[in-house]
């Protein structure tokens, strides 16, 4: 009979003991590697999404709001830059690229972006290639045509020639909304799965927004209601001073790429000591939210050390008082010819099984776990978790591991100074 299988008749004779501690194991090992797997998670997935963003320029506000509206599509838009400034910044001979985005509508809860095509040209960086790639169709070409993301695609079932009616605002409403019923939008091209808030996005013409938003305003700047914007995001003249659609045709914010960095700067302190707009790097936000994560992030990660130290003494106090009830069972053996080596070697395999089965089920529940949580985050923000298992993760099964060992020592050692004779004594 090898040693193993002593060990492991052992562990099953006290198969409710044995339960609990590979519970606590398994629990205390889930938690440390879903606090690191999500946390790890929504970093790559915050930094994935701003990826092909620069400079973002809109009206004077939350830093935070601006980038969190136009990259994440969440919380509320701010108010309008007038399309004079926007045209500015397009115009400016140190930009390189000028892209709008108009934000204000919504289609079943996803988000209905104004922008250009040359929102679809935006790359990570000049050797990569372009961010958004389509899945199928084509990028929308005039107004009331709309390219949707991927997640849009699959939660709503529309397909390349569908037809949708949008609604007004950022939240999906809970009574049907006719504002816009007189502007159906025609599906024309799919994005590509990219695992970031833009899989969320609708996006359309600069000119289907402003005209959708006419219709919505009653032509508000606009007396006699047959203005409307050019493809190339001017006003088409009707006798009327295009002047006075500025605010109406409104961009609520843009991504400023300059020719280079001394531009950049440049053009970031000049805009930021005007009163119209203000100039916010995304990256400067994100290093403010990992401040934040990583806090929360210490915190849980305290607790899940502190449940680990639970895990190994109970690990030892299980072992130990299986070995104070096995002393006369121990004895035999002895007198049988077991060596105190055997003796050790048995309780020590006996804490490398409740070990091994502790780590097996804590990578399991931590899958799980993080799984499920991820799920629920994508599901109730635009933040994608794109967490991956990297060899890093394993330091934290191999600590478990030694501290598992470690915790067979104090009753390996009883058992090992156990006196035969003692407790072979049947008085």
């Amino acid at each position: 009979m090898s040693l193993l299988y002593m060990a492991w008749r052992n562990l099953i004779n006290r198969r409710i003991q044995t339960l609990i501690t590979v519970i606590v194991v398994s629990v205390g090992i889930a938690m440390t590697l879903s606090i690191l797997l999500l946390s790890g998670g929504i970093k790559q997935g915050i930094v994935k999404a701003s990826e092909p963003f620069g400079m973002i320029v809109g009206s004077k506000g939350s830093a935070n709001q601006l980038v969190f509206n136009t990259i994440f599509m969440m919380d509320n838009p701010l108010a309008n830059i007038s399309l004079g400034y926007y045209q500015s910044l397009e115009q400016d001979p140190r930009v390189t690229l000028a892209v709008p985005f108009a934000l204000g509508d919504n289609y079943k809860g996803f988000r209905i972006v104004g922008t250009s095509p040359r929102f679809f040209t935006l790359k990570g960086t000049p050797v990569d290639p372009p961010y958004f790639q389509l899945a199928s169709g084509r990028i929308f070409e005039k107004p009331f045509e709309a390219v949707i993301g991927a997640k849009v695609a699959k939660e709503t079932g529309l397909r390349v020639g569908d037809t949708f009616i949008s609604g007004h605002g950022v939240a999906r409403s809970l009574e049907e909304d006719h504002t816009h019923d007189q502007n159906p939008y025609t599906v024309v091209g799919i994005l590509r799965r990219v695992s970031a808030p833009s899989d969320q996005g609708v996006y359309v013409s600069m000119d289907s927004y402003w005209v959708s938003h006419e219709h919505g305003d009653h032509h508000e700047g606009s007396p006699s209601g047959n203005s409307v914007p050019t493809g190339n995001g001017k006003p088409a003249a009707d006798g009327h001073d295009g002047d006075d659609h500025d605010e109406a045709l409104g961009v609520t914010a843009a991504l400023i790429k300059p020719k280079s960095y001394i531009d950049l700067m440049k053009l970031y302190q000049e805009i930021n000591q005007t009163k119209d707009a203000q100039a916010v790097f995304p990256g400067q936000v994100i290093a403010k939210l990992f401040d934040m994560i990583g806090s929360g992030e210490a915190v849980l990660k305290y607790i899940s050390y502190v449940v680990l130290g639970m895990a190994g003494l109970t690990i030892v106090l299980a072992l130990y008082g299986s070995t104070l009830e096995r002393r006369r069972t121990v004895s035999i053996l002895r007198a049988l010819g077991a060596g105190r080596n055997s003796v050790l070697s048995i309780v020590m395999l006996e804490s490398l099984l409740v070990v091994s089965l502790g780590c097996i089920g804590g990578i399991a529940l931590g899958a799980v776990l993080s799984g499920a949580l991820s799920y629920y985050i994508g599901a109730q923000s635009s933040i994608t978790v794109a967490y991956t298992y990297d060899w890093s993760l394993l330091t934290v099964i191999a600590a478990v591991g030694l501290l598992g060992l470690a915790a067979g020592i104090v009753p390996a050692l009883g058992a090992y100074r156990t006196e035969t004779a003692r407790y072979l004594n049947l008085n």
